[in-house]
């Protein structure tokens, strides 16, 4: 045990870390090349449409990694040609879908662009359909070194091609046939995982039966997920000009490192170990509790921090085109924080087969968004919809807490210390920063100017 953290977990975590820690660094390099090359406006569109793929792939999942994580029978041969073949032909129906929409998404968000290279980006659901399902039996045996480094072999593969496509064409297509080869060689890649694995088209009736029962609730939390997670892109592409949703896409993609950081490691290293576990409510909370504090107070220094440097680090990293996107992080970190919280108790009780909980707590916080965005942008504007934007994850993180209360799985007093931790964090990071001349005022102030938008 390392101060009330099982070795192993440590171990796992250490290697998450590490990998995760590359693959970002590579995504941030990616990130900045990019941002030297293109304009504000080709990211607002690229935005949207990753924001449409994700859409369409997530308003048909079943929840196949998750399935071969905590069903018992996962690693069975014929169990994972079933997964792999019904994962194929939805990649196909899906790819079908994205052309079919094309002219119509186009014409709704007045963009021709939108229009031209959608039925390229059908490709991404082709790819990913044919992509071995060795990433859900790697998760399942909890093999994270092997995981973290192939994602950073995959983040290498990602930086090369984005860079060496948008050098020949600087342009949203040439953003999006980069993204596309990009799932090509992912999906080549997947079979390397376990090297000589190999799929077969198979339909076995039994198991179809279970993917589908157990994936109906990740259907239902994936559509809820998908509009909690993109209402705001969706929303402000048809509010704000293409400029200042690729500003808005920036800072998303900064505060999003760190809470992808926190879903890898809940999905990649929590979910599988508890499902494994096996244990009942109360005996996981008394296990866990002590681990949990450990990690979340952590996360709880290492967020405030970055919501302190946040405006500093866009100002050394971007050009002035970008500067905005700043405080707009600062005002997302907020919600990082609550959505941190949140994303240890999803995986707990996805660990638990209980996957109605985190649909219904997302269901939550997207009512938020439908009734507060649009209100706080029409009498406050933009600033005071990414506020609720943050408000949202507050709201989700007390659903949740309300329903994990059905499960003895309570965690309250320690949210509140880790959240008075956070904030003095920030407070005090951002207070030293501009005592030393690095900031542009007060936390109070920063949050408040959202200059040129």
């Amino acid at each position: 045990m390392i101060l009330g953290v099982p070795r192993s977990l440590v171990a796992r975590l250490g290697w998450t870390t590490l990998g995760y820690g590359g693959v970002q660094a590579l995504r941030l390099l990616n990130n900045v090349i990019l941002t030297r090359l293109l304009a504000p406006q080709i990211f607002g569109v690229m935005a949207l449409v990753n924001a449409i793929r994700v859409g369409i792939e997530l308003l048909s999942d079943v929840g196949i990694v998750q399935n071969i994580v905590s069903n018992p029978r996962g690693g069975d041969k014929d169990f994972q040609d079933t997964a792999w073949t019904l994962q194929a032909a939805r990649g196909i129906l899906l790819g079908l879908c994205c052309v079919a929409l094309a002219r119509p998404l186009g014409s709704f968000f007045d963009s021709p662009d939108l229009a031209t290279f959608l039925p390229l980006a059908s490709l991404f659901f082709v790819f990913g359909g044919f992509s071995s399902t060795a990433h859900g039996l790697v998760q399942k045996e909890l093999k994270i070194a092997r995981f973290s480094m192939f994602e950073v072999g995959l983040a290498v593969v990602t930086l090369f091609i984005h860079v060496v496509v948008v050098l020949l064409t600087p342009t949203v297509g040439g953003l999006v046939l980069a993204s596309v080869i990009t799932s090509a060689a992912g999906m080549i890649m997947s079979y390397l995982y376990i090297p000589g694995m190999r799929h077969r088209f198979t339909i076995d009736i039994g198991i179809t039966a279970q993917l589908l029962k157990f994936g109906r609730w990740v259907f239902l939390s994936s559509i809820v997920y998908f509009f909690a997670m993109n209402f705001d892109r969706l929303y402000f592409a048809k509010q704000i000009t293409f400029a200042q949703l690729g500003v808005y896409g920036i800072a998303r993609g900064l505060a999003d490192m760190i809470s992808l950081f926190v879903l890898r490691c809940s999905t990649s290293v929590l979910f599988p170990t508890i499902a494994a576990a096996g244990l009942a409510p109360v005996e996981l909370r008394q296990k866990i509790l002590r681990g949990r504090r450990t990690l979340m107070a952590g996360a709880a220094f290492a967020i405030g921090a970055f919501l302190a440097l946040s405006p500093l680090a866009v100002r050394i990293l971007y050009d002035p085109r970008y500067h905005d996107a700043g405080a707009i992080v600062q005002i997302l970190c907020v919600g990082l924080w609550f959505s941190t919280l949140t994303a240890t108790n999803d995986s707990i009780l996805l660990g638990l087969r209980r996957p109605a909980y985190p649909a219904l707590s997302n269901t939550a916080k997207l009512l938020t968004y439908i009734v507060g965005v649009p209100l706080a942008f029409a009498y406050s504007g933009f600033t005071a919809a990414i506020a609720v934007i943050s408000a949202g994850e507050v709201v989700k993180y007390a659903a949740l807490w309300a329903l994990s209360h059905k499960e003895h799985l309570r965690f309250g007093r320690d949210d509140l210390v880790l959240t008075i931790i956070f904030a003095v964090t920030a407070i005090a990071g951002a207070e030293i920063v501009h005592a030393i001349g690095l900031g542009g005022g007060s936390l109070y102030a920063q949050l408040l100017v959202m200059t040129g938008l």
